[in-house]
């Protein structure tokens, strides 16, 4: 028999635990399976507790390893047994007791043993794969996790410090476990390995506004002692040994400070009077007790909209000296926005871009990104940091696109992305030139021409009555929960006005409505209580690729059997939606045109005969084969470039989940004052230059 307990726990911050009454087996298939290599160790680590000596059948990898774990009499024990695998497996872990023994277990933990007899922190693949991307920085805790789904789940940075199982482990924002086996110690010791400066983020008084009832602020009673945890967090990463916290560093097997520089307050808050409050205090405490650190602010989930608006307000108002931006959009939006932060006041607060990735794992994303990232390049009185996200992904095991480095228990799967970031972070420079591009023309982008109107309700059963486009009374429609949707006609993109009421029957979210051609054509899709039935957004679709164009902005939700009114009105770029009368978007569509072919020049320090030494970077986010002729300052003469190619798929290669479709090569050029690149379609280049002497 095998019971989930709560008496007498191991420690408070865990109070289940399994009893095992003989003959019983509990059992944990891992991800996908617990993976073995012949040869390989692993060590079984639990703690146990029971009335008399017994021994635990342990089973790894399917069978692969075997052994028995003693444990004896009496309260809880910390005990540990080293297996060796005799074949290549993948399984379950299996822990058995005999008949007539009755023991409690917890804290059950296999890992790998490394080289130095110990068990392995980080699988030594995915740390090779981040130490490749040369990293100068890691964000952490990430995103969301930071100000947590309620008060009660924010991450509190000593709660996942000291023994591991006496760290609290919660359930997340995005509604998975969270065991803290990687926390503020193991993060700070993944940026020893990797070399790269810790970003720690921290909760900004309140919890995020994607929460029931909204972003509640943490209580007027509690704000003292939250604001001395923030403090404690950079004393425990910067202190002398003899401060208190930076004494627990050392205790904690490290006493060398980590080197905090930076420590971000909040995450892609809702700016309310709450935020500003608890923000302005946290910031204000931390500068004057530690005015080495660089605080860094918020600005809301997208790169505009209200919170991105207000978010730089008071950023200017308070004198933030850093804003972190964020950015997930269609490849179009990356191509539009080559010189976003040209429009910068480099007097003004610094950006720090921490999550930004363009919406796919596909060539055509990462090519988007290295012309972008090229466009952050051109502005470093401007832009001082930017970070890719989200960085790891378990393949299967997701509930988003596009991710950095997907992974499963045999392989590490790094994305087309993934080889973008590592050629911008192997070769970078110290000195932003001028780049004189002639023979490149920037790519229209114009309003689709015909298309349609469709209702869907992925989610729900919505009833559509009164329905009108463009003044013509249409029949009643019902979705439902099938993706098929309802046609309701053609119509033009430019000119096109749809008005009905709706009704939710069943479901747990709102409905959604199409305008424009079929994918992979550009079209609107209009979100009436998406995301948990929480919101508002208008999302733009192009290549096959959607993310918002307005929005999400907060909305009280569709509520069942309740009469709904919706108008829809596209005028040339301008959208405007009204829900219940009230205008809820009204924006004109980004008509700009794309910069396909995009090309970066930095130097780096004087080489001994005093000429330059030159990286280029090159990005053709076209079809079309080109040959760029790069000419190095008069004077210079012969040169060589060591020349690193990704290039050989079509823009819609690459999906979740695999490896990337294409791989970077590797060649060299030589000429007489420059040389010839050939690039060819959808294709990134890095070419480091260097004299001949």
């Amino acid at each position: 028999m095998v019971e989930v307990r709560t008496e007498a726990p191991l420690h408070p911050n865990n109070e289940h635990y399994a009893r095992l009454t003989g003959p019983a087996a509990i059992a944990n298939g891992g991800w996908d399976g617990v993976r073995a290599s012949a040869g390989g160790r692993m060590r079984l680590s639990l703690f146990a507790r029971t009335d008399a000596p017994t021994a635990i059948e342990v089973q790894a990898s399917g069978g692969a390893a075997v052994g028995d774990l003693a444990v004896e009499a009496g309260g809880w024990q910390r005990v540990e047994l080293d297996l060796e695998a005799a074949a290549v497996g993948r399984g379950e872990l299996r822990l058995a007791v005999p008949a007539g023994a009755t023991v409690d277990v917890d804290a059950v933990s296999l890992r790998p043993i490394g080289t130095d007899g110990e068990p392995l922190t980080f699988r030594p693949d995915l740390l090779a794969a981040l130490q490749d991307l040369k990293p100068s920085f890691i964000r952490f805790p990430g995103g969301c996790l930071a100000h947590g789904y309620g008060l009660d789940n924010m991450y509190h940075w000593k709660r996942t410090i000291g023994p591991r199982h006496e760290r609290e482990q919660i359930r997340n924002v995005w509604g998975y476990h969270q065991s803290r086996q990687i926390g503020y110690v193991e993060y700070f010791e993944l940026c020893l390995a990797t070399g790269a400066t810790p970003v720690p983020i921290v909760a900004a008084g309140v919890c995020c506004q994607n929460s029931p009832g909204g972003p509640h602020p943490i209580p007027e009673s509690d704000m003292d002692d939250y604001i001395q945890d923030v403090l404690d967090l950079v004393e425990f990463a910067n202190g002398g040994t003899d401060t208190p916290w930076g004494a627990k560093r050392a205790e904690l097997g490290h006493p060398e400070p980590f080197g905090v520089r930076y420590l971000g307050i909040g995450n892609e808050d809702q700016i309310t009077d709450d935020f500003r409050d608890r923000y302005a205090r946290i910031e204000d405490a931390v500068r004057a007790a530690h005015p080495e650190i660089t605080v860094i602010g918020t600005s809301g989930p997208q790169p505009f909209g209200p919170d991105y608006e207000a978010g730089w307000a008071y950023a200017r108002e308070r004198g933030t000296p850093m804003v972190d931006e964020h950015g997930y959009q269609i490849p179009r939006w990356f191509h539009q926005n080559i010189d976003r932060y040209q429009a910068y006041d480099p007097d003004e607060a610094k950006v720090y871009i921490g999550e930004y990735a363009a919406r796919s794992n596909t060539v055509r994303s990462a090519l988007a990104e290295a012309a972008y990232m090229i466009g952050l390049e051109r502005r470093p009185e401007v832009v001082r940091l930017a970070s890719y996200a989200p960085l790891l992904a378990r393949a299967g095991h997701t509930q988003w696109t596009p991710d950095l480095i997907y992974f499963n228990a045999d392989e590490v799967l790094p994305s087309a992305s993934y080889h973008v970031q590592q050629m911008f972070g192997s070769e970078r420079g110290t000195r932003v030139h001028a780049v004189e591009l002639e023979g490149v023309q920037p790519v229209p982008v114009v309003l689709p021409r015909q298309g349609r109107a469709l209702l869907r309700s992925d989610r729900a059963t919505v009833a559509f009555t009164d329905v009108r486009l463009d003044g013509h009374r249409l029949p009643d429609v019902i979705t439902r929960a099938d993706g098929e949707g309802v046609l309701l006609g053609g119509i033009d993109p430019g000119a096109a006005e749809l008005e009905f009421e709706a009704v939710q029957q069943d479901g747990i979210e709102g409905f959604t409505v199409v305008l424009g051609p079929e994918a992979p054509q550009s079209h609107l899709a209009v979100n009436i209580g998406g995301w948990q039935n929480k919101s508002t957004a208008v999302a733009r679709s192009d290549d096959g690729i959607g993310e918002n164009d307005d929005g999400p902005l907060p909305w009280r939700g569709i509520r069942t059997g309740e009469p709904l009114r919706v108008r829809i009105r596209l005028d040339g770029p301008r959208v405007q939606v009204w829900v219940d009368g009230e205008l809820r978007h009204d924006y004109e569509q980004d008509l700009r045109p794309e910069q396909r072919v995009v090309a970066g020049v930095l130097s780096r320090d004087p080489l001994s005969n005093g000429t330059g030494e030159y990286v280029v970077r090159l990005v053709n986010a076209t079809a079309t084969a080109r040959t760029a002729a790069v000419a190095v300052p008069d004077g210079t003469g012969p040169v060589a470039a060591d020349v690193r190619l990704l290039a050989g798929a079509g823009p819609d290669e690459g999906r979740p989940h695999e490896a990337s479709p294409v791989t970077p090569a590797d060649s060299r050029v030589e000429g007489d004052g420059g040389f010839d690149l050939e690039l060819p379609p959808w294709s990134f280049a890095t070419a480091v230059v260097r004299p001949l002497g």
